[in-house]
C-alpha cells in the first residue's frame, strides 16, 4: 500500500511528468491502490487520495472516469455524508466532485441524486446533511447547467422571499430537506 509520502510524491510527479495526459492504463493500476485510502480512518490520506483521483480526472478523463464511476463512487457517497470528515479532506471531496462533473457532463444529476439518496438512507447519527449540501453545491457550481434543475426539483419544498434592501433571497420551509435548506448549499451555489 502507498504511504502518505508516496501519495504526496505521486501528486508532485503528476504535475511534472504528465502535462499532456497520463498513460491510458495508469488509472486502471493506480485507482485500486488509492481506493484503500478512501475512508475516514486517516484524513490526510483521504485528502491526498482524492487529490490524486481529481488530478487523474483532469489529465485523462476518458480513461479515468469509468474506473472512478465503477469502483469509487459508492464509497464516496458514504464518505460525503460522514459527520467525521472536515477540513482539508472535505475540501478535497468538494474538489473531487467538481472535477468529476467536468470530466463527464452528464453525471451531475446522478451525483446529486445519489448524494441525496445516501444521506436519506443513513441514520441521523451517521449523517451530516451540511456536508452533503456542500458536496451538492460544489457539483452545481462546477456544472451550472444543472442548477436550475436542482432548484426546480426541490422548489416545491421551499418558499423564496426577496428582502429588497440588501438584494438577498431567503429560502424557508418546514418540509424542505435539511441538506438543501442548509445555508452551506446556497452559499456555494
Amino acid at each position: 500500500m502507498l504511504s502518505l509520502l508516496a501519495t504526496v510524491d505521486i501528486s508532485a510527479e503528476f504535475n511534472r511528468s504528465y502535462t499532456s495526459g497520463v498513460p491510458n492504463d495508469l488509472p486502471l493500476h493506480l485507482i485500486p491502490q488509492v481506493k484503500g485510502y478512501l475512508s475516514t480512518a486517516d484524513f490526510s490520506l483521504l485528502s491526498q487520495s482524492l487529490n490524486i483521483i481529481a488530478l487523474l480526472l483532469e489529465t485523462s478523463p476518458a480513461s479515468t472516469f469509468p474506473e472512478v464511476e465503477r469502483d469509487l463512487l459508492p464509497d464516496l457517497y458514504v464518505i460525503a455524508h460522514s459527520p467525521l470528515i472536515s477540513g482539508p479532506a472535505l475540501e478535497s471531496l468538494f474538489g473531487f466532485f467538481a472535477v468529476l462533473v467536468q470530466a463527464d457532463n452528464q453525471i451531475a444529476p446522478h451525483i446529486i441524486l445519489n448524494l441525496v439518496t445516501a444521506v436519506e438512507k443513513a441514520s441521523n447519527i451517521d449523517a451530516s446533511s451540511a456536508n452533503v449540501a456542500r458536496c451538492i453545491a460544489a457539483t452545481v457550481k462546477s456544472q451550472q447547467g444543472v442548477a436550475a434543475g436542482v432548484i426546480a426539483g426541490y422548489s416545491k419544498h421551499f418558499q423564496v422571499r426577496y428582502t429588497g434592501h440588501d438584494g438577498t433571497l431567503t429560502f424557508t420551509s418546514n418540509h424542505f430537506p435539511e441538506y438543501l435548506h442548509s445555508k452551506a448549499f446556497f452559499a456555494h451555489t
